[in-house]
């Protein structure tokens, strides 16, 4: 018998269980409609495009490697 035979066993097993389990979830998510809006995208949105402005500053002003 060669060693790992009940892995690859498990493993054909499992893979049809994932796939079940996201089919019936996704199916959930349809039934209960279109998720609620959020009240704070447009801050986080915001707050996130001002960090990266903030570092591409701070990036910009760092001497390169080889300088």
């Amino acid at each position: 018998m060669e060693p790992g035979g009940g892995f690859e066993t498990l493993l054909f097993a499992l893979v049809p269980l994932v796939g079940l389990v996201t089919l019936m979830r996704a199916r959930s998510r349809r039934r209960n409609g279109p998720p609620a809006p959020d009240p704070d995208l447009d801050r986080r949105l915001t707050d996130a495009a001002e960090m990266e402005r903030r570092m591409a500053s701070y990036l910009a002003g760092r001497p390169r490697a080889g300088e």
